[in-house]
């Protein structure tokens, strides 16, 4: 397994390392890191299989094509403004077990204007403008429910200077609806269509201002 770059690149979080179950019964550490797009730069190619193997299982059923433009939208997402993504790897090997990522959304970029559209005016002005857009949240299936997807959110959406934060999720009862639902976020559309995805989805919102401390 390749491993992290030197520390240097990058900032840890407020939280502090965190021993989580391994498959084998032990124990092993997990920590987060906080990126810049200029860190993240040299790892991005790190965080295409963690996507694919996070997304190929049902109800996403991701395929090499989808994977594939997803690390051609990572690199266009890594330009946009506020850009910082969250890793988590594990401290012992450096191996990435789960990852991150959003910025701040400004209309004309191809997400922000199809939730706009389905949205009231009103709702846009109370959610959309000037949001931080949750773009991205995988973590391995051998590293799922261990509560890393959880530290990688809160990770995530600390000290953001944005009032809110949106995102979209297939419209399904997945273990990360149920993260989002907990963290205090709330459906803002139902059944939203985007061009060329068969599945129905949600548009979530949260207001950071009353986001309680953890």
């Amino acid at each position: 397994m390749r491993r992290l770059l030197p520390s240097r690149l990058f900032s840890k979080t407020s939280a502090s390392p965190h021993p989580v179950s391994n498959e084998e019964g032990g124990q092993e550490t997990v920590e987060i890191a906080r990126l810049s797009a200029a860190s993240l730069a040299p790892l991005a190619d790190q965080l295409v299989p963690v996507y694919h193997a996070a997304f190929a299982e049902p109800p996403y059923r991701r395929d090499a094509a989808q994977t594939r433009a997803f690390a051609g939208s990572l690199t266009g997402h890594m330009l946009r403004r506020d850009f910082r993504c969250c890793l988590a790897h594990e401290s012992a090997t450096g191996a990435i077990t789960g990852f991150t990522y959003g910025y701040s959304g400004e209309p004309g970029q191809w997400w922000h204007d199809i939730v706009a559209a389905a949205m009231g005016q009103a709702t846009v002005e109370t959610w959309l403008m000037g949001s931080f857009e949750f773009v991205e949240l995988a973590v391995m299936p051998a590293a799922q429910g261990r509560g890393i997807g959880g530290r990688l959110h809160d990770a995530l959406l600390e000290g953001l200077a944005n009032r809110t934060a949106v995102l979209s999720t297939i419209q399904q009862e997945t273990a990360a609806l149920q993260l989002y639902r907990k963290r205090g976020w709330v459906e803002l559309v139902r059944d939203l269509a985007f061009p060329g995805v068969a599945e129905p989805y949600l548009v979530m919102g949260i207001d950071l201002t009353q986001r309680p401390r953890r």
